[in-house]
């Protein structure tokens, strides 16, 4: 029915469908691969994400906790300032105070004799 040439054209053909059936089955495995790495790379995506927006939370309170201690800092700074006006105030009042009230001086001096 069939000559030898054509027995033996279908035994190539039948080599190569199997070549190409081994082909398609390596492509095949690859494709699968490659579909696992992706599903295991969004995976890793969505958990980077998560962490990347919890740490600029926590970015975010670090640097309002920054901020409110600069702000009492500032009050702290405030505070010294007027502490130092009252005692420098204070300090120019009592040196002026003998000289505005002499009896307040006579009155310490005749307290100091009496002491002797």
């Amino acid at each position: 029915m069939f000559g030898n040439e054509a027995k033996v054209e279908i035994a190539v053909l039948q080599e190569r469908f199997k070549a190409h059936e081994q082909i398609m089955e390596k492509v095949d495995t690859a494709i699968q691969t490659l579909s696992e790495t992706n599903q295991n790379i969004c995976r890793m995506l969505a958990v980077h994400d998560e962490r990347i927006t919890v740490q600029a939370k926590v970015d975010e309170d670090i640097c309002k906790k920054v901020d409110d201690i600069e702000l009492k800092i500032e009050g702290l700074y405030k505070f010294r300032w007027q502490i130092g006006g009252v005692v420098g105030v204070g300090l120019v009042i009592m040196g002026l105070l003998p000289s505005i009230i002499p009896s307040f001086s006579l009155q310490q001096s005749s307290s100091i004799e009496r002491t002797k």
